[in-house]
């Protein structure tokens, strides 16, 4: 098998790429914050999906909390079967786009030490720390090797990525598919806040294909990034396409998932929740609809396991769709009534209005038109970054 091609790390727009590689030498304990600085949830490939063999992807992520020092974490969780990875790094990108690494700035990742790591059905392999300086909005080229086949989460994200298969020369191709790589986490000296972006396609960014910014979380987190060190978030995007707040739909619940893509967060302080489309949308008619109130218990008991772990919930209005396959004006009235919950209730610590940020004023079931793509439910890239431009930052300040 060829040896395996060496993934990613930083480039900024504005940046220096990182320093030359030399073999780590030992260096005294840092005090400092982890903090999470990029996510991408797990979610579970089609059984339909044809395997990919054994070879190397290379992901461009962009971080948005600035440190001394990185932790990744490599995620098995909703696998079929399991995964080995063989070696895996960090680089500076070559260029203003792309995810080919600049030569002399690749640092090597190890796992307990070891360079290879298996990565079991149900499990995540986390990162020793790598010693390394990177910057608020800095570019990086992550690099993973497997040694086994994959099967990719499919998916329509503008998010630069490409993959090798391990043969004698074979070329890098770009591909739109989940990333095997869950989470980068910095160490900083101070990270006053850290917000989770919380939800299904519209916070993944299903529709939005700026390689630059993805998602109205990529927007939040340029936003961030122009504010004062001692009130600047980072940002992370654990938003699924197809998720579900009561019942799994693409990957498990919403409520199932906060253990796994909140709480693990290091240093998460905030949560921007926006989902319940799907379980709206994808629900049956009569006893089997999912009602308001249904909904509504589900936003609780996600506000509950937050507030037990001090993390403040801001609430997100779900947006329009009324003219969206799954949709119908039954359905419509649950969402109405669902935001009129989430505006004048007491669910979240605070409110921020995505559905008046989108829609029609003429026709307020439906997205304005120059946000619709065409499928009268996921906001283009125009829309999230109204979206972004929705988040009231005082809702974010640090904690005390």
């Amino acid at each position: 098998m060829r040896s395996a091609m060496i993934l990613a790390a930083a480039c900024g727009l504005t940046l220096a790429g990182l320093p030359a590689y030399a073999a780590p030498a030992p260096s005294p304990a840092r005090s400092g914050v982890w903090a999470g600085a990029w996510g991408y949830a797990p979610a579970d490939a089609s059984a339909s999906e044809p395997e990919t063999p054994p070879g190397t992807y290379r992901y461009r992520v962009r971080l948005t909390q600035a440190g001394d020092a990185l932790q990744l974490t490599f995620s098995n969780a909703e696998g079929a079967s399991p995964l080995a990875i063989a070696s895996a790094s960090i680089a500076s990108p070559a260029g203003a786009v792309g995810t080919d690494p600049l030569p002399h700035t690749v640092h090597p990742l190890t796992f307990s030490g070891n360079h290879a790591v298996a990565l079991p059905k149900g499990h995540a392999a986390i990162s020793d720390p790598l010693v390394v300086p990177v910057a608020n909005g800095q570019d990086l080229i992550v690099s993973v090797t497997f040694s086994t086949p994959t099967r990719l989460a499919w998916t329509n994200l503008g998010l630069e990525m490409a993959f090798a298969p391990a043969t004698p020369n074979a070329p890098f191709t770009p591909v739109k598919a989940r990333t095997f790589l869950s989470l980068v986490s910095v160490r900083a000296p101070v990270a006053p806040c850290t917000v989770v972006a919380f939800g299904d396609s519209i916070t993944d960014g299903f529709l939005g294909l700026s390689p630059q910014t993805r998602g109205w979380p990529g927007r939040l987190a340029e936003r961030m990034a122009q504010l004062p060190a001692s009130r600047r978030c980072g940002v992370v995007n654990m938003g699924i396409s197809g998720n579900r707040v009561l019942r799994p739909g693409r990957a498990t619940s919403a409520l199932d998932r906060f253990w796994r893509d909140v709480a693990s967060v290091p240093n998460v302080t905030h949560v921007i929740f926006l989902e319940g489309i799907n379980d709206i949308g994808a629900s049956g008619s009569g006893a089997d609809a999912v009602t308001p109130e249904d909904l509504i218990r589900g936003y609780r008991q996600f506000v509950a396991r937050a507030h037990a772990l001090g993390i403040k919930v801001i609430g997100g209005t779900i947006t329009p769709a009324l003219h969206a396959g799954y949709m119908s004006p039954a359905k419509e009235a649950t969402r109405t009534a669902v935001n009129t919950a989430i505006r004048t209730g007491r669910l979240f610590d605070g409110v921020v209005d995505f559905d008046a940020a989108v829609r029609n004023p003429a026709a307020p079931a439906d997205l304005r038109p120059d946000f619709d793509p065409g499928d009268h439910l996921h906001p283009n890239d125009a829309g999230l970054r109204a979206m972004g431009d929705a988040v009231d930052l005082s809702l974010l300040a640090p904690k005390g």
